[in-house]
């Protein structure tokens, strides 16, 4: 874990993940594969037929009339995610790119993947609970002195409060995906044994794995286009950066893994 701490700093890490992924376009599309073409196609017919209204008002409509063709491609979409997280794991730690473009690549490994993952999403909702507390607290003082807060200072607050619980969530994410790693290459995976140890590097991990997620936020911008075109060849920059961000973290994690739990469980067996 010294070795960990002695690495460079946080912001070379996240360059070198992304350099990892960009260094061979080939390799990131093969690792993207399939379900990212299809995912893309149903996305790209959905803009065209159902092109989100310019007025506002019509919006709310809309979106309970389309919401149930995003079904299909959102599964592809998860898809998506645990093929790149997976490949780009057994890239890093065991040299292995032996996926083609075209291969379905969906079995027991990938849907366990997607388990993990899932399940550790779901242990850090326990945090963002806290966000509701802190704000009824806030509320209440504000009244007992007598003030009215406008729409807009509520909403200000609101997400001052939930950014650092939003941080604490992404450091907890981080500690027990170092535990997920393992089940991309085989091995049974721990969030016990991935929490353990990952002790004393939340901060970096909480860091790295904003760093590495970037991309997919600038996906954001395109959420208010209403030109169909626009929106259909938005969808094909969202898959490339998405691709892009989930390579890098997929990267950084199996890194992580290596030089932590990876470790501990080799010298374990050779110890054995």
């Amino acid at each position: 874990m010294e070795d960990v701490r002695r690495k460079p700093m946080v912001w070379h890490e996240a360059v070198a993940a992304f350099r990892e992924v960009l260094s061979d376009p080939g390799r990131t599309l093969r690792f993207a594969g399939m379900p990212a073409m299809v995912m893309l196609i149903l996305y790209v017919i959905i803009a065209l037929t159902h092109p989100r209204p310019a007025e506002p008002a019509l919006e709310q409509a809309w979106e309970e009339e389309v919401l149930p063709f995003y079904l299909l491609p959102t599964i592809f979409h998860y898809w998506f995610y645990a093929r790149m997280q997976i490949w780009w794991a057994r890239w890093v730690l065991l040299a292995d790119d032996g996926v083609a473009f075209l291969s379905p690549s969906l079995g027991r490994r990938e849907l366990a993947y997607l388990g993990w993952s899932l399940a550790a999403a779901v242990a850090t909702l326990p945090v963002l609970a806290l966000l509701f507390p802190s704000l009824a607290v806030l509320n209440g003082v504000m009244v007992a002195l007598g003030m009215e807060m406008p729409e807009a200072v509520v909403n200000a607050l609101a997400v001052a409060a939930a950014l650092p619980l939003l941080l604490i969530m992404a450091g907890v994410y981080g500690r027990l995906m170092v535990g997920v790693v393992p089940v991309a290459v085989g091995e049974a995976g721990s969030f016990r044994q991935g929490w353990t140890a990952t002790r004393g590097l939340a901060l970096r991990l909480t860091a790295l794995n904003l760093l590495t997620v970037l991309p997919l936020l600038i996906t954001l911008v395109f959420s208010r286009l209403t030109d169909p075109v626009e929106i259909a060849a938005s969808y094909a920059v969202s898959v490339g950066l998405y691709g892009v961000g989930w390579g890098a973290n997929a990267v950084m994690l199996a890194r992580f893994y290596g030089l932590t739990l990876g470790r501990t469980r080799r010298q374990a067996l050779t110890a054995g």
